[in-house]
């Protein structure tokens, strides 16, 4: 998959997720007489919400790079982080809710204005939750920065497009699912462009099975090799082991630059025809790893 293909696959996610959390929020708010207190309410309201929606968000990963065991693990861990961030978010939309409601109490713009803003707040709070997902999954503080930045203002602009949505449509169910469908694909869409930013290029493979295949490199250490559980997954190709290679991230406050080093003292890597236990990668630099060969290039 080409980093374009999967921006729009993580796009196509969030629209889902809020479909999906669509039916299921519908049928929580039918419940709000069985609670003493719109408090209450809230919380279980923001657990469904980011319960549904961390789940979906939790299985990019896995999707974009085709592996079945970390779309599941990743939607466990999605589930329960967005479930905590669901709470947290509108606890805290509440909250400001509360303050701004004080403040601007006899301003006659606070509906217009005021109460959207502070709901988009802890909107935002849900989207940094669900954001963070894959970098905590992954134990990748870049990964965890990108979910912050993208989630932040992807939640903030959906949370506000869904505010807008239900104040401007009169079918208040249809109105949350246009506004939910904005909100899944705005995290969405400022997470992948985020994620790209912060990058350290891509690899693409050249040959074989997954030629045109593209790994974005986010994380400060990243393993390749062919089981499962390596960052970069290249199981259909002879030779490789299970973890055959490690690449590394080095930030300087002049430079940063790539590590490629063999995971095997008897097996160099090869790059550029010629066999080597430890390089620092540049552009266009030929990597091969068992039969598969794979291009470091700037995303």
């Amino acid at each position: 998959m080409t980093l374009k293909k999967r921006k729009i696959l993580i796009c196509l996610i969030g629209l889902l997720a809020g479909l999906a959390t669509w039916p299921i929020a519908e049928t929580a708010i039918t419940l709000q007489s069985h609670f003493n207190s719109y408090l209450t309410f809230s919380v279980f309201l923001g657990f469904i919400f980011g319960f549904f929606m961390g789940g979906f968000f939790g299985s990019c990963e896995g999707v974009t790079l085709s592996i079945k065991h970390r779309i599941f693990t990743g939607m466990i861990t999605g589930a329960v982080i967005g479930a905590i961030g669901g709470i947290a978010g509108f606890l805290i939309g509440q909250g400001t809710l509360f303050v701004l409601g004080e403040i601007f109490v006899k301003s006659s713009s606070f509906n217009t204005y005021g109460l959207p803003a502070s709901r988009a707040v802890g909107w935002a709070i849900l989207g940094v939750f669900i954001g963070i997902v894959e970098g905590v999954r992954s134990k990748s503080r870049k990964k965890i920065r990108a979910g912050l930045l993208g989630g932040l203002v992807g939640g903030f602009v959906g949370g506000l497009a869904l505010e807008y949505t239900r104040m401007n449509i009169e079918n208040i169910m249809f109105a949350r699912l246009i506004g939910l469908l904005i909100f899944g694909g705005s995290i969405g869409f400022f997470y992948s462009m985020i994620e790209h930013a912060l990058s350290a290029g891509v690899l693409r493979v050249l040959n074989g099975k997954n030629k045109g295949q593209e790994f974005i490199l986010v994380q400060r250490r990243i393993k390749i090799g062919k089981s499962q559980k390596s960052d970069i997954c290249i199981k259909k190709y002879a030779n490789v082991m299970n973890d055959h290679a490690l690449l590394s991230i080095k930030e300087t406050k002049n430079d940063n630059y790539l590590i490629l080093r063999s995971l095997h003292p008897t097996l160099p890597v090869t790059v550029n025809d010629m066999q080597k236990m430890k390089h620092k990668l540049l552009v266009n630099d030929v990597i091969q790893i068992g039969t598969a060969k794979l291009i470091y290039m700037l995303s």
